[in-house]
C-alpha cells in the first residue's frame, strides 16, 4: 500500500484491522519480548539459531503493525447502503445452472473458502457496480461461464 492511498473497507473489516494492531503491540510483542529474553539467558547469541528467529519475528511483527496502522490511517468506511448495484459489503447471489453467493469485502477480509472474495479479485471486479438482472461473463479454468446477478443484499 503506498503512502496516502485510499484503503476501503467495511466497518467490520477496519475493527479487525484495529483488533490486530492491539494483539499485534500487546500479546504478540510480549510473547517475542520473552522468547528473546530465554534465548539471551542461553549465552553466546552469534549462534543462537532460537534467538535469530525470535529478532527476525519481531522484526515482521513491526512490519506488520506499521503496515496496519497505515492501513488504518487511510481506511475509507464504505456505508453503501444502496442495494440496486453491488458494492463493497454486499452479499450477491450469481445464478446460470448452479447458484452461488458471494460476500463483496476488502482485500484483507478476503476468505474464498467463506464465500468472502475481494472487491479487487478478478469476480469482484466483474461484478462490482452491476444490477440485479446484469449478466456477467467470469473466467474459470474451464473456460469462460455466463452469470446473472440474481440477488443483491
Amino acid at each position: 500500500m503506498g503512502i496516502d492511498e485510499v484503503y476501503e473497507t467495511t466497518k467490520k473489516g477496519l475493527d479487525k484491522l484495529v483488533e490486530e494492531v492491539k494483539y499485534r503491540e500487546n500479546e504478540l510483542r510480549k510473547k517475542i519480548a520473552t522468547q528473546l529474553n530465554e534465548m539471551r539467558s542461553q549465552g553466546d547469541l552469534r549462534e543462537n539459531d532460537g534467538y535469530s528467529m525470535a529478532v527476525e519475528e519481531q522484526h515482521i511483527n513491526e512490519q506488520k503493525i506499521a503496515e496496519l496502522k497505515e492501513k488504518i490511517k487511510n481506511a475509507k468506511v464504505v456505508k453503501d447502503l444502496d442495494k440496486s448495484q453491488v458494492g463493497l459489503g454486499d452479499i450477491v447471489t450469481l445464478r446460470n445452472s448452479k447458484v452461488i453467493t458471494y460476500e463483496i469485502t476488502s482485500e484483507d477480509d478476503a476468505n474464498p473458502l467463506e464465500g468472502k472474495i475481494s472487491h479487487k479479485s478478478p469476480i469482484g471486479m466483474a461484478i462490482m457496480g452491476k444490477k440485479v438482472g446484469e449478466k456477467i461473463d467470469i473466467k474459470t479454468p474451464k473456460g469462460v461461464t455466463e452469470y446473472t446477478i440474481e440477488k443483491i443484499s
